[in-house]
């Protein structure tokens, strides 16, 4: 056989986010025997990058962004690309900063640019600078012509319009499906046991999330609804998942509520599917989301869900999830409502069928990789 197809993935991050668990997952199953994928990032060190080396892939490490230092960051960016010879330059987006790496990869002369949506909204606290970061957003995707790359994906249609807008037409986006290891979410009541005995949950209505302590998030929402919630129902608490740098602020915010014995901040974990076992409820009201691949997951393991209406229905692949306006006293009700209905969580979802089974949808990642084909 010829020699693999090599693509340059950017940006990864230390941070383990969406994006990042989305291209390691990919690296996971994808046929190594005919692919090759090496990384660039801007984060200083990666925890995992051992793992990665071991497979033999390339790490790239950029020394600083493009908004502190443009002329480095080409320097560096450029010659990754012209020592790394990449037949596809995989890149990750969440909003428009500026087409440089695009215009780099071209310049450089990589056959395949790949452009790849993952959200709908600008993640960042600070309300000034997050409306200058729009407004950049706004004037860049004025500005974009379908000549800028090759190809263009997004997890969702909503995620799509976000970064593309009218600007590409429809028949040049592909959507492609935010894919999981789907059996490892299969609900075990063993495993729920084991979890609500180590948190000593085991009598408890246990209202859970899973993300990032961060504007787009929307934990202050979720506090104070589930502080509403407490008034009404004795026996909840709320099992938060993640770090951020809104963590400190969340938690004062359980202190001035008075639930902070209520609430449970368990940190970063790698063992999210087993933690969703213990959950009663997930409640996931962010502000935006491109596709969440959190809601994937809760759906795998047959958890009932409430999540906010900002986010694209697209991600309901099952009868136990709902879809609420972000008002306090909707979600407080639903909760309660849903929480007299017992449900027993013993199905396994036809995951595969809807297309979100990484093992089935790898199959189409690599097709494109090689040069195209129609996802459905």
């Amino acid at each position: 056989m010829g020699s693999k197809i090599k693509i340059l993935q950017f940006p990864i991050a230390a941070s383990k986010g969406g994006i990042t668990r989305y291209v390691l997952k990919n690296w996971q199953y994808i046929d190594k025997s005919r692919f090759q994928f090496d990384f660039a990032t801007m984060s200083p060190a990666l925890d995992f990058a051992d793992e990665l080396k071991k497979d033999g892939c390339a790490i790239h490490y950029i020394s600083c962004y493009a908004e502190e230092n443009a002329e480095k960051f080409e320097a560096e960016f450029k010659e990754i690309l012209q020592n790394g010879k990449y037949d596809v330059v995989h890149l990750h987006t969440k909003q428009w900063k500026s087409f440089r790496v695009e215009k780099l990869a071209k310049e450089v002369g990589v056959s395949r640019i790949i452009v790849h949506s993952h959200s709908a909204g600008i993640d960042t606290i600070d309300e000034e600078k997050r409306q200058t970061e729009i407004a950049l957003h706004c004037k860049m995707k004025n500005e974009l012509t379908e000549d800028i790359a090759t190809d263009f994906w997004a997890c969702s249609h909503l995620a799509a319009d976000f970064l593309f807008g009218n600007k590409i037409p429809c028949d040049r986006i592909k959507i492609m499906n935010n894919a999981i290891e789907t059996e490892k979410y299969r609900y075990d009541d063993d495993v729920r046991q084991d979890v609500r005995k180590e948190f000593g949950i085991e009598d408890k209505f246990v209202v859970g999330h899973v993300g990032r302590f961060a504007y787009q998030k929307n934990h202050k929402f979720l506090v104070k609804m589930f502080a509403d919630l407490c008034k009404k129902k004795e026996d909840a608490v709320l099992l938060l998942i993640g770090d951020g740098e809104l963590r400190n602020e969340v938690y004062q915010q359980t202190v001035d509520l008075n639930i902070e014995n209520k609430v449970i901040f368990a940190g970063k974990r790698e063992d999210v599917n087993r933690l969703l076992q213990a959950m009663d409820i997930f409640c996931f009201p962010s502000r935006f989301e491109g596709l969440p691949i959190t809601l994937i997951e809760v759906q795998a393991a047959d958890l009932l869900c409430m999540y906010s209406e900002t986010i694209t229905d697209e991600i309901e692949l099952t009868d136990r999830i709902y879809r609420l306006p972000l008002q306090q006293e909707i979600w407080v009700n639903n909760i309660l409502n849903l929480s007299k209905v017992y449900k027993r969580r013993d199905r396994m979802l036809e995951m595969n069928q809807k297309g979100y089974n990484i093992r089935e949808q790898i199959n189409s990642i690599e097709k494109e990789y090689l040069g195209g084909g129609d996802i459905l």
